[in-house]
This record gives C-alpha cells, sequence and structure tokens, in this order.
C-alpha cells in the first residue's frame, strides 16, 4: 500500500488551519494603531466643540448685558433717566455689578434672568436686581448652570479730565472724579468684565470688586449707554 498520497496536504488546508500567530499580531498591531490615531484625534474635536458652545454662551451673556443696560425701562430711579442713575451709582461706589442665568421658576420652567446686585438702587418695584435668594436659598439651587457674575466700571475711553488720577488704581479700574451735573459728554462708557461661577455651596453673592480683582475674566469689554 503507498502511504505517500496520504501524507499529502490538499490544497485547502491553509483555510482550515487559520492564520499564523505572525498575521494574527500584525493584524492587532494594525487595529491598535488605528484606534489610537482615532483617540488622538477625539481629544482635539471635543475641545473645539467646547469652545465653540463657550463661545456662543459669552455671545448670549454680552447681548444680554446690552440689551439690559440700554432698554430696561426698570433701571431709573423716581424722575432720573436711567443714564443718570447708572452714572450716579458708578460715580459713588466705582462700580456695579450685574447677574446673568438661566433660573428654574415655580413650574420648573427655565427663563433667563438679569439684573444688578442688591447695593444698586433701583426703581421701586424693584425688577432690575437679583438677590441672593433669586440664586440658591440654602441648599436648593435655583439657578440652572453657571452663575455670570459682570463687573462695571468707567471705561478707558473716558475723558481723561473726568476720571480720578486718570489711570488705573490697585484693583485695576477706572472711577468716574466728577458729579453727574458736570459730564457734559452724551454717552458714558463703560469696562464690562465677565466672570462665570457655580452657584453651589462656595458661592459668593457678596463678592466685592477687590475680591475679583486678581481674577482672569471670561471675557472683557467696552459699551457705552446714551443720554
Amino acid at each position: 500500500m503507498n502511504t505517500s498520497k496520504l501524507s499529502q496536504c490538499p490544497a485547502n488546508a491553509r483555510s482550515e488551519y487559520g492564520f499564523s500567530l505572525i498575521e494574527v499580531v500584525l493584524a492587532i498591531g494594525i487595529f491598535l494603531v488605528t484606534v489610537l490615531a482615532l483617540v488622538g484625534l477625539l481629544g482635539p474635536t471635543l475641545q473645539s466643540v467646547d469652545e465653540v458652545e463657550k463661545t456662543d454662551e459669552i455671545a448670549s451673556v454680552v447681548n444680554t448685558v446690552n440689551a439690559f443696560l440700554q432698554s430696561s425701562p426698570d433701571i431709573a430711579v423716581g424722575s432720573q433717566s436711567k443714564f443718570e442713575t447708572i452714572y450716579k451709582e458708578l460715580r459713588t461706589d466705582g462700580y456695579i455689578t450685574a447677574f446673568v442665568f438661566r433660573a428654574y421658576d415655580n413650574d420648573d420652567n427655565i427663563s433667563l434672568v438679569v439684573g444688578f446686585g442688591d447695593k444698586f438702587e433701583v426703581g421701586e418695584e424693584d425688577k432690575a436686581r437679583v438677590l441672593a435668594a433669586n440664586i440658591r436659598t440654602g441648599a436648593n439651587v435655583i439657578a440652572a448652570g453657571p452663575v455670570y457674575r459682570v463687573i462695571l466700571t468707567a471705561s478707558s475711553v473716558t475723558p481723561v479730565d473726568h476720571l480720578t488720577d486718570g489711570s488705573r488704581d490697585a484693583n485695576g479700574v477706572f472711577y468716574l472724579s466728577k458729579n453727574f451735573s458736570e459730564y457734559p459728554e452724551g454717552y458714558l462708557a463703560m469696562e464690562v468684565r465677565i466672570f462665570a461661577e457655580d452657584p453651589g455651596p462656595t458661592f459668593n453673592y457678596n463678592k466685592l470688586l477687590r475680591d475679583v480683582a486678581d481674577l482672569e475674566p471670561l471675557f472683557t469689554y467696552n459699551m457705552a449707554v446714551v443720554r
């Protein structure tokens, strides 16, 4: 009996025995390289998305602040104009604090809230102010997301003779030096600094100018209100 034929491998033996160890290792290596390349691209992509979202949010806050200062009928006190009220407040305290945030109402709907801090003197109806209780009450957080603290100060484009010393002070801001009756300009230029804060347990509603002087604002710009 001729056994030589029995020892011969058929033509399709390779497919029956599968891949060699070297081929498997190479395949895994190629797969890992591809995955690592995709992971490397994922980081910058997510960062770009995050930056776009932040830019949109900042633009929304800026538009809200500008619209509030330019158009709100609730800012003026008594017989004063809105312009006069803002000027006198800025002249007296050197800065104005405002807040912009989204908050839950009694029906758990979310709405946009904007207003001055409680140190700002406003009209009798108090519509232009945001109180600490509007942001959080004890452990109950009413704000839906970050609270944007907006610091308004005199701008560098204000005529020099209307600024104290004509330069920034230790807190990095300018101060108005003359009373409202002595201010002839038809506009009041202000520097606006925006800070994003978490409304959690560490949130401090009553921060003073010196408390944020060394912090990096989320965004800074100049705007003006007109008479």
